[in-house]
């Protein structure tokens, strides 16, 4: 499911941002942006994340602001003459016009460098992992937020569905006997003179009443729905569960329209496959 969470904090006495967005995708998908400094701590940023979500395109911004203000810096100046010569060296070269300015120095990190950068400092882990927990629960309560209307529009859905298995099964109901009248008339017709077998007749009778007969796919199909409810409501990942029992559901309607023959049915499967498929769009979404 879709949503964005940020909080501010400050790790390591700087301050720091968190951006998170997240998109819908089966699997959970990962990127993160750290700072250079930072850059150790994304195996961190990747478990913390996947303890509070598990499905969808997760990008990570962590930003923290950068200040010399308090500290003394120092300049390389060996650095800076070897990157100088390296540079009009590149100019000569290329004929480019121009000479190496102190601007064009300063954007090179092995040039300048601060005092206390190699002082030891506590880690900064334990700082910025909470304010990635924090940017993730404001992720999650607008996650919660999509879930609670994708619930009510399952929910729609599986009573359309649910209503229209009901007029299935009295439908069903009715044709089997008007079948079994129609098969005998048949085949008084076909036979006409000719002495009618009873126990035969009996016995294909019987085999279509049991290949019109519906009723144990529409159990099945009620006890998903069923089951399909109770995970809507549940508070742990359930993404996958509800995959597992579309398919289910999907199947069982299949099962009715290829097993009932019959126009009006087969109106009302056509019915109940288009939710299933706009609730199977739906659930590759949830978590």
């Amino acid at each position: 499911m879709t949503g964005y969470g940020k909080s501010e904090s400050t790790v390591q006495g700087l301050p720091c941002s968190v951006e998170i967005r997240c998109v819908n995708a089966r699997y959970l998908e990962l990127t993160t942006r750290l700072p250079k400094h930072l850059a150790n701590k994304e195996l961190n940023v990747r478990e913390t994340v996947r303890e509070h979500v598990s499905r969808g395109t997760i990008s990570v911004y962590v930003r923290v602001e950068a200040t010399i203000a308090n500290e003394e810096v120092t300049f390389n100046a060996d650095a800076a003459e070897r990157i100088t010569k390296a540079l009009r060296q590149l100019r000569d070269k290329l004929q480019l016009e121009g000479d190496v300015s102190l601007d064009t120095l300063m954007k090179f990190d092995a040039v300048t460098a601060r005092v206390d950068e190699d002082a030891e400092r506590p880690d900064a882990w334990p700082e910025l992992k909470d304010a990635i927990v924090e940017a993730l629960k404001s992720l999650n309560v607008m996650r919660e937020k999509e879930g609670s209307e994708l619930t009510a529009d399952f929910d729609n859905r599986i009573v359309a569905i649910d209503t229209a298995l009901a007029d299935i099964e009295v439908r069903s109901a009715e044709r089997i006997p008007l079948e079994r009248t129609r098969l005998r008339e048949r085949v008084r017709q076909l036979m006409e003179d000719t002495p009618i077998d009873d126990q035969r007749l009996q016995l294909e009778i019987v085999l279509l009443s049991e290949k019109l007969d519906v009723s144990e796919e529409c159990v099945r199909l009620r006890s998903h729905m069923k089951f399909f409810r109770e995970y809507m409501n549940d508070e742990t990942a359930v993404g996958r569960k509800l995959n597992f029992l579309m398919q289910e559901m999907n199947r069982e309607v299949n099962t009715i329209g290829s097993k009932a023959n019959d126009p009006e049915i087969a109106r009302l499967v056509v019915g109940m496959k288009e939710e299933l498929e706009r609730m199977r769009e739906q659930v590759q979404n949830v978590e």
